[in-house]
């Protein structure tokens, strides 16, 4: 019974209000979510690169101070179900970088810095995407910034907003595959010694996030 009384009011207040100002349009709400492929994004060694120990006097003191390439493996799963994904690299020691210390050949884009001890920075380095597969195929990278055009790239990696993925063909057309392996090559370079406080340990110290984005 209440139930009857209780709709029976409802209709009584929605009479006067039409009465009261006429409504002949309404809005249609369509809502759900669509789940992209499940991918998974692993780096070999927790995506660790370790220089060890540098001793202060194989450092040149007025010349930036290149050391060699290192490398961790990159793997990206999507389990049965091939998708269309790209990566980001950010870097969060931006601030500590040495302005053309990574020499001809690469942009400040591509210079990730390597942290600093006080006000002097420790140095920079390179990230460089290599020998890039998936099952049965030869991958060459692609990148574009922003939402821009894809276009072919050499590998060198500049930081967000630019992305990075992977053709299989001719054209710069981010390939759909399940699976993706490759290397990640890595190459600091440690900032002149005069710039350095040598008088006590010298930590290197870069980190950068990579994000995986579907496409």
């Amino acid at each position: 019974m209440k139930k009857i009384v209780g709709f029976a009011i409802s209709l009584a207040c929605l009479s006067v209000a039409v009465s009261a100002q006429a409504t002949t349009s309404a809005q249609l709400v369509v809502r759900g979510t669509i789940t992209p492929a499940s991918c998974n994004l692993s780096l070999t060694g927790s995506g660790i690169i370790d220089y060890g120990v540098i001793r202060s006097g194989e450092l040149s003191q007025t010349a930036f101070n290149p050391r060699e390439e290192r490398s961790t493996s990159l793997v990206v799963s999507c389990g049965a179900t091939p998708a269309m994904f790209g990566l980001t690299f950010t870097d969060l020691q931006a601030g500590s970088k040495v302005p053309g210390i990574l020499g001809t050949g690469f942009s400040e884009a591509q210079n990730y810095g390597l942290g600093s001890t006080g006000a002097r920075r420790t140095g920079g380095y390179s990230i460089t995407l290599k020998d890039l597969r998936a099952p049965g195929l030869v991958l060459n990278p692609i990148m574009r910034t922003g939402t821009g055009a894809w276009q072919n790239s050499d590998g060198k990696v500049a930081q967000a907003p630019a992305q990075y993925s992977w053709r299989s063909g001719t054209a710069a057309t981010p390939a759909s595959i399940a699976q993706l392996t490759g290397t990640i090559a890595v190459k600091a370079v440690i900032n002149k010694a005069q710039d350095l406080d040598l008088s006590r340990d010298v930590s290197i110290d870069g980190r950068a996030t990579l994000v995986l984005s579907y496409l």
